[in-house]
């Protein structure tokens, strides 16, 4: 039975990632169709061929207005954006709704209601996992690319250029996403959004405290005039040797880390191994009361000693 969880638990995430792939990617080439071919073909004609690209991308269309004044789609979207994902929360949800219905189907007709309430908890969370750690990815390659690329404005803003002109170098010189962000500010500034309005936006998305100094230092400097190239200097300079501490504290911590790993994931491993050995032995913790106040208590210090042990080797820098 565990084999078969595991199963419909990644084939549910690959359908999942499919969908948005076959909507948004690249991987649209492998089908024979280009993004602007898509974009035409969603303006479909009243004598064109209905296809289940179609019907979906209407669905989606009709189904956007009603569900845009909901407060978690403001919240979804920003996740989203965050990731660098070029998706709608509506298609989002879509996707996510086909991957949950699916993943209900199979485990209803596998093991009943109790596989149709697991394998859907699972299909709801793991999507929404995977969302967040793109996310926290794609912030620690912004964050790794910041101070090179305030070093790169700085030296333009030396040689003669305009700070619009210093950015158009930094979105042909550097790399995602730091580019891509840059190529967003440098469009907006263009179509007629104030330079600081297009930071203050770039700021939202990439959500790093590095780059509000920056936008704030911009701003200042935009307002009341100074050196801008020498701050960019010195902020670049300030976030190295501030990583340059966090990377040690994080050597310092690492035996206290893997310390609280090991002590989180020892029961586990304990109950998994007497699962194998002798069924009937561990059993008694669920079949009796005794068995379960200790399942609780246990559970209960391994989240506090969790907890304690987390703000042990947790360091601001």
């Amino acid at each position: 039975m565990m084999g078969w969880i595991i199963g419909v638990y990644f084939l549910s995430f690959f359908l999942f990632i499919f969908g948005v792939l076959l909507m948004r990617s690249p991987i649209r080439k492998f089908f024979g169709r280009q993004v602007e071919k898509y974009i035409r073909f969603t303006k479909t004609r009243d004598d064109g061929p209905v296809t289940i690209k179609t019907v979906v991308t209407k669905f989606i269309e009709w189904m956007t207005p009603l569900i845009s004044k909901k407060p978690f789609v403001g919240n979804l979207q920003m996740l989203i954006d965050r990731a660098g994902i070029p998706l709608r929360a509506s298609e989002y949800l879509f996707f996510h709704a086909m991957a949950l219905a699916v993943v209900a189907v199979i485990g209803y007709s596998l093991w009943g209601p109790g596989g149709t309430l697991l394998l859907s908890i699972i299909a709801i969370v793991l999507p929404v996992l995977g969302l967040k750690r793109v996310k926290k990815q794609r912030e620690n390659r912004f964050h790794e690319q910041l101070p090179d690329t305030l070093t790169l404005i700085a030296g333009a803003l030396k040689a003669g250029y305009s700070f619009m002109q210093a950015v158009d170098m930094t979105v042909k010189e550097t790399s995602p996403p730091m580019s891509v962000e840059f190529k967003r500010v440098l469009s907006e500034a263009r179509l007629g959004l104030p330079l600081d309005q297009a930071l203050d936006n770039m700021a939202v998305r990439v959500a790093s405290s590095n780059f509000d100094w920056t936008v704030m230092a911009v701003r200042i400097q935009r307002e009341v005039g100074g050196n801008l190239a020498e701050i960019l200097e010195i902020l670049a300079s300030t976030i190295r040797d501030r990583d340059q501490v966090s990377r040690q504290i994080l050597v310092l911590t690492a035996e206290g880390r893997l310390s609280a790993a090991i002590l989180f994931a020892l029961p586990f491993a304990v109950s998994l191994l007497l699962w194998v050995i002798n069924p009937g032995y561990l059993m008694l913790l669920f079949t009796h009361s005794l068995g379960l106040a200790m399942l609780g208590a246990a559970a209960s210090m391994l989240v506090i000693g969790g907890f304690w042990l987390k703000r042990v080797v947790a360091v601001e820098v």
